[in-house]
């Protein structure tokens, strides 16, 4: 339950493993009713098992169960539980909320997904309890494209776009570009000359390499790349200001590494922070505490870590690793200082003593050079001061209607600004 994050009672049905023993059934019954007995009281737990129709499939008994489960759920309908007469005497049946379907029960889809548990254990076989619900209607789905690289090399741009020709032509034929850019990608050696096409099918593939033997441009083509040197890579971590409500979802939905490692700061933090990381970051509800100082530095943390995880899983080692503020700290997670486990704690005592602070202060990047920003600055003393130096971005820090003040200022004379969240 924990796992699929669903309360007991959303489960509409249980295939029980139901032995028919008056040892095994019992002990079974009250494991049910310990999680899954609290629920309203039009509502009964459903129970049932498909023994009555095959009898005992001992090392296949779990994966019978599952298919009728499944089917159940694709015909509507919850099959009657046969041959069932007199319920077992050593389980109180008053106590719960129980229902054997003993003429079957339809199972319509409803407001709520259908949702059923299927027990299997036995002495071989796997033991297990899983739960098993369709897949919901109303279900957003993501809408995102995925894009792919295909990088070719060759060792002279004659041979390039010879190359490329080949690889037009092979697309035309149908193959997956997911494993044409995989192959292209880690089995073919590297050259002098290069390009790399940016695609989401075989179709803008194509266009794109056609473009490319034309000599016309494309927004698709990554070229020319003529470097036979390997470039090292740096990973660059932001501070606190880069948050915001909903960030990060798109990887969450379809990069698995990038999902597993999230979910893993988040089994870190919760016992910490008494709430759960993904709804504070998924959630719209949750913006607002999303700007709290002591929740913003784990939520980014684990962010900017899970994203470094899943460009590592796709072989991109950084040479070396900098960061601001927060994304020190992931940094220097990444580096071996110390365990993600204790990067966290780490990090939210940090955020804890961060936010504990006087809440009138603001902070603001102006798109302007330092003297000119440290010129306007000067009428105020200590009261607003340059945070940080970034060359033609400075950014600002002091008492919120100062602040203010500043960024009007800047703006009436036609310089850029940006609020940041913190």
């Amino acid at each position: 339950l924990k796992a699929a994050k669903l309360n007991p009672e959303q489960i509409d049905f249980i295939e029980a493993h139901g032995t028919g023993t008056a040892l095994g059934d019992p002990i079974e019954l009250e494991s049910m009713a310990a999680v899954f007995g609290k629920r309203p009281q039009n509502r009964p737990l459903i129970i049932g098992s498909v023994k009555t129709n095959l009898g005992h499939l001992e090392g296949a008994a779990g994966i019978a169960g599952l298919i009728k489960t499944v089917l159940a759920l694709q015909h509507h309908k919850i099959p009657p539980h046969l041959h069932f007469q007199q319920p077992n005497s050593h389980f109180d049946w008053s106590s719960q909320i129980f229902e054997v379907p003993v003429h079957g029960k339809n199972w319509h889809p409803s407001q709520r997904e259908r949702i059923a548990g299927v027990s299997s254990f036995g002495f071989s076989g796997t033991n297990a309890h899983i739960i098993v619900g369709e897949i919901a209607s109303n279900s957003p789905q993501p809408s995102e494209q995925k894009f792919y690289l295909l990088p070719l090399s060759a060792r002279s741009q004659k041979s390039l776009k010879e190359l490329a020709k080949n690889y037009q032509y092979a697309l035309n034929e149908s193959v997956n570009f997911a494993d044409t850019c995989f192959t292209a990608s880690t089995g073919r050696a590297v050259f002098q000359h290069r390009l790399c096409v940016l695609a989401d099918s075989n179709t803008t593939a194509e266009k794109a390499l056609a473009d490319f033997q034309k000599g016309e441009d494309s927004d698709n083509l990554i070229t020319p790349i003529t470097s036979e040197t390997q470039t090292k890579v740096v990973f660059l971590f932001s501070g606190q200001g880069s948050q915001y409500s909903g960030m990060g979802q798109t990887l969450y939905n379809q990069e698995p590494v990038f999902k597993n490692t999230l979910e893993l700061c988040d089994n870190i933090l919760q016992p910490i922070l008494g709430k759960s990381l993904l709804d504070l970051i998924f959630q719209l509800q949750n913006s607002e505490q999303l700007e709290q100082t002591q929740i913003t530095q784990p939520a980014l943390f684990s962010l900017e870590y899970a994203l470094a995880k899943l460009w590592q899983s796709w072989g991109i080692q950084p040479a070396a690793l900098l960061g601001h503020s927060i994304g020190e700290y992931v940094a220097a997670c990444l580096a071996g200082v110390f365990s993600l486990e204790d990067a966290l704690q780490l990090v939210v005592q940090r955020g804890r003593l961060m936010g504990e602070l006087p809440h009138n202060g603001a902070m603001a990047a102006i798109y302007a050079d330092y003297q000119t920003v440290a010129d306007h600055l000067t009428p105020y003393g200590n009261q607003v001061n340059i945070a940080a130096d970034n060359g033609a971005i400075n950014v600002i820090s002091g008492l919120s209607e100062i602040v203010e003040q500043l960024e009007k200022s800047f703006m009436e004379q036609g310089y850029k600004t940006r609020r940041l969240a913190v």
